[in-house]
């Protein structure tokens, strides 16, 4: 079967490394890569998307893939497409799907559920938040940025597949500024990972066997849990024929999963009665607004003889590039010096101070590594 290849060669090597493949020679016009074993494997790979051929090429490799891993073509086509991507699965499933139709009506309902937990989850990693109201604009941007996969059979699928990146090939060790377009491409990443812990933690709660206190409700919103998102999960659990929804994440191959995310998370209808009463009580409690940032550190000021030390960290707000000053006492504050010498990336969450024109700093709730470009420091 002939496929239109939709990648290109650097999908194609970013795939080839992470399967255990090294390149053993090559041109401008092509590499071998050779599979270390037994059977000493070596595949072809075109370098010049543009050529009359590459297709052709490019279907031959395919073919070995297929034979050495012993999988489909188009399995194997999708895990090279998607190389660079975090796919999420969200699957409705009730005795009545076991044809893999839905009805229009929860099909409706599963589709506008996707975009409801994106913006919802892209709200929750701007600030933490239990009731939005309005969402920022940002994160309504976001969810036109994701794209949509081919739906499958079985129980009815939906993939959503949202951007994600290597940190490795990203930072650097004492960066000096943050790059504009990477931060943009990153965010994808970071709100897959907000999705996957607040979907975690509401599934936490909901299969506790009792009712969550009001302490462990508050606590979800640091994690990204809000009255949007509780809603978006209702919607469609609640509609007739889909009894329950499971959403699991297939990290990117190229971008180790964030430490703490689930892998899948699944509600029933059970489930859903204990979500639905934490949505009431999100929408009708008032609490602390507060940001999140994510950036490098660039400046670090700390004198022997004081407590805490002055640290100053780049980032985006409002698409901008922004440098934000935390005061950070003596751990955190060495943890930031850590961050700052191995261009780990950071992510602060608390109150946001930042006037046009004048100096931005933060009142500091939570501070460390952006674990959800895969940093488990």
């Amino acid at each position: 079967m002939r496929m239109n290849p939709g990648f290109g060669p650097e999908e194609i090597r970013s795939y080839l490394k992470v399967a255990g493949w090294s390149p053993v020679s090559g041109s401008d016009l092509a590499e071998l890569w050779r599979l270390p074993g037994s059977s000493e494997e070596v595949v072809l790979v075109p370098m010049k998307p543009g050529a009359p051929d590459f297709a052709k090429r490019t279907n031959i490799l395919l073919n070995d893939l297929c034979r050495i891993e012993s999988r489909d073509a188009i399995t194997v086509h999708d895990a090279i497409a998607t190389v660079y991507h975090d796919v999420t699965d969200l699957r409705a499933s009730h005795p009545s799907l076991s044809d893999g139709s839905i009805p229009l009506e929860a099909g409706y309902e599963l589709f506008i559920s996707a975009k409801r937990l994106r913006v919802a989850s892209a709200a929750a990693s701007i600030r933490r938040q239990g009731h939005f109201r309005n969402f920022p604009a940002r994160a309504r941007d976001q969810a036109r940025e994701v794209r949509l996969g081919q739906t499958r059979r079985g129980s009815y699928i939906v993939p959503i597949i949202s951007q994600a990146r290597s940190p490795e090939d990203v930072y650097a060790p004492q960066q000096e500024h943050i790059d504009i377009e990477v931060e943009e491409t990153l965010f994808d990443r970071r709100v897959t990972a907000t999705m996957s812990r607040a979907l975690g933690v509401l599934e936490e709660m909901a299969s506790a066997r009792r009712q969550p206190t009001l302490s462990e409700i508050a606590d979800s919103v640091g994690e990204g849990v809000s009255y949007e998102l509780c809603q978006a999960l209702t919607k469609v659990v609640n509609t007739e024929s889909v009894g329950a929804l499971d959403i699991t994440f297939n990290w990117s191959r190229v971008a180790a999963p964030p430490p703490g995310s689930s892998a899948q998370v699944e509600f029933n209808r059970d489930a859903i009665d204990i979500v639905d009463r934490i949505s009431r009580h999100l929408r009708t409690q008032l609490y602390t607004r507060e940001h999140v940032i994510y950036g490098v550190i660039t400046d670090l000021s700390r004198r022997p003889e004081e407590e805490t030390g002055r640290v100053g960290i780049e980032t985006l707000i409002k698409r901008r590039r922004r440098t934000v000053w935390i005061d950070l006492a003596d751990e955190p504050y060495h943890l930031a010096v850590r961050c700052h010498d191995t261009g780990t990336p950071v992510r602060v969450r608390g109150v946001l101070s930042s006037p046009p024109g004048g100096t931005a700093s933060m009142e500091v709730r939570q501070f460390g590594p952006d674990t959800s470009l895969g940093s488990d420091e």
